[in-house]
């Protein structure tokens, strides 16, 4: 069995890596890994990293598994990602034990902010947006014609352990009269294989900057369809409309950004506007009903309304982005007066 990662450990597994001089005196503290990690801060004279290690079962409520060899991904990823992005766009990767499943890279300089918190705060800055667009739309145009890395990335169970059986397949049985079209878009999904697609684009995984952000979390990277990275985002900033619907017009205003930005890098691997209105409305639900459940929605009204908005994105028949996108935060607006 791998040594499991806790704070009287975190030392131990540095020296061995190479990372941690022998001798120095280090401070440990946890940092949010969400549902999926361990991860911890480590701070030495002279040094200062972030170690984290891959959970097997998730920590949620639900029966969710996911293969903790998912951190060799997040290696692969980071070192890509660090070659084709510009400086500080993602951390260095330091060190990686393939047994253990832990992965060591640097900690976020100061200075920055997590987005999603900003966003549950009200504040709402569409550079922020349109600076993450850009990233996105170079990943995803850049990595489209590299045959290295559709090589490396071209298993899909990433993808299926971590969102398509969670999110897609769980709310599909959870909502049998949305089972067709949400299982229609899984089989969408799954047959689209273009660039290569981060699968966990969220406000949690940026660290906003005044100049810059910072992009975090791999380990669901894949080669795959470039709608699910663009839904994916989007469905975060409307479901902060759902829990602050006093800020859905700003909200909206920061996807316009996000995605003008997005398009301008992309290029042609832009995914068609039928393809994320689908996977939006399947996260939507997802995030409802699905095993990881938004934690902020407290409300039973709040999780009705993004209900009623993903059905509505599942079964109107509204494939154009823009109007789809007006009637999510429209009836996130509605759904509060």
């Amino acid at each position: 069995m791998p040594a499991e990662l806790r704070e009287d450990t975190a030392a131990a597994v540095l020296i061995g890596l190479g990372v941690l001089p022998a001798g120095a005196r280090p401070t440990v503290r946890p940092l949010s890994g969400g549902v999926a990690n361990t991860v911890l801060a480590v701070r030495w004279d002279g040094g200062h990293v972030v170690v984290k290690q891959a959970l097997p079962k998730l920590r949620v409520a639900a029966d969710w598994t996911f293969d903790p060899g998912r951190t060799a991904i997040e290696r692969d990823c980071l070192g890509y990602l660090g070659r084709i992005l510009p400086a500080g766009a993602v951390p260095e990767l330091l060190a990686f034990d393939a047994d253990a499943n832990v992965l060591v890279m640097s900690h976020a300089p100061e200075g920055g902010v997590v987005w999603k918190d900003r966003l549950l705060a009200g504040e709402v800055d569409p550079t922020v947006g349109a600076r993450v667009g850009e990233l996105l739309g170079t990943l995803h145009g850049e990595a489209a014609g590299d045959e290295e890395v559709r090589a490396a990335f071209a298993d899909p169970w990433p993808l299926v352990q971590g969102r398509v059986d969670p999110f897609h397949r769980t709310v599909a049985d959870v909502h049998p009269e949305l089972r067709e079209p949400v299982l229609a878009e899984v089989q969408r999904l799954l047959a689209t294989r273009t660039t290569l697609v981060l699968g966990d684009c969220s406000p949690k995984n940026v660290i906003a900057y005044p100049d810059r952000v910072l992009l975090l979390d791999f380990e669901v990277a894949h080669w795959g369809d470039p709608a699910f990275d663009v839904a994916f985002l989007l469905t975060h900033l409307v479901l902060k409309a759902g829990h602050r619907p006093d800020r859905a017009a700003a909200l909206r205003d920061c996807a316009s950004a996000f995605l003008h930005a997005y398009l301008a890098r992309a290029g042609a691997v832009a995914p068609p506007d039928e393809a994320v209105v689908a996977e939006l409305g399947c996260l939507l639900l997802s995030r409802v009903d699905g095993k990881s459940p938004a934690e902020y929605l407290t409300s039973e009204h709040e999780r009705r309304a993004v209900r009623d908005t993903a059905r509505e994105l599942l079964t109107a028949g509204e494939t154009r982005l823009g109007p789809a996108l007006d009637a999510a935060f429209a009836i996130r607006s509605a759904s509060a007066s």
